[in-house]
C-alpha cells in the first residue's frame, strides 16, 4: 500500500500506533455537541460499538482521554494534539497491552466508521506482519 508522500510517514511502533489512534479520533470523531448542563462541549461519542469503543478504551487507558458519562460512551481529550507525544511516552501508554493497541488500529481501519490514511496504512502493515 502506497502512502501519500505529502503526509508524515506513520511510525509502526507501539507509541506510533497510539499516536495514530489519538490523531484519528481527534480529527474524525471529536465533535462539539450541546450538553444539557455544560453547554457546548467537545466529545468523542464511541456509539458503544466495536471499533470506536475499543479505540475509546485504548485512549482512556493510555491517558489521552477521560470518560464523561457512567456508561463510558462519551469521552474528552485531556490535552491538545500538540501534547499527544508526551502522553504517548508516559508510563500508562507504555504499559498498555500492545496486542490491544494493534487490534484497535486494525479494527478502526476495517469496520467502516472512518479512519485516517495513517490508520489505514498502519493496519495494512500490521496485517502483513501477521
Amino acid at each position: 500500500m502506497d502512502y501519500p508522500p505529502w503526509l508524515p510517514q506513520p511510525v509502526n511502533t507501539h507509541q506510533g500506533r497510539l499516536l495514530a489512534i489519538a490523531r484519528c479520533v481527534h480529527q474524525l470523531h471529536y465533535r462539539e455537541v450541546q450538553h444539557l448542563e455544560k453547554g457546548r462541549v467537545r466529545t468523542f461519542d464511541n456509539l458503544c460499538v466495536g471499533p470506536l469503543q475499543l479505540a475509546a478504551e485504548v485512549l482512556h487507558r493510555s491517558g489521552f482521554t477521560v470518560y464523561s458519562d457512567e456508561i463510558q460512551r462519551f469521552s474528552s481529550f485531556v490535552c491538545d494534539p500538540a501534547d499527544f507525544e508526551t502522553v504517548a511516552k508516559a508510563k500508562a501508554a507504555r504499559d498498555l497491552d500492545r496486542e490491544l493497541v494493534r487490534t484497535a488500529v486494525i479494527r478502526l481501519s476495517e469496520e467502516g466508521f472512518g479512519a485516517t490514511e495513517e490508520i489505514d496504512w498502519l493496519a495494512w502493515q500490521l496485517r502483513a506482519e501477521g
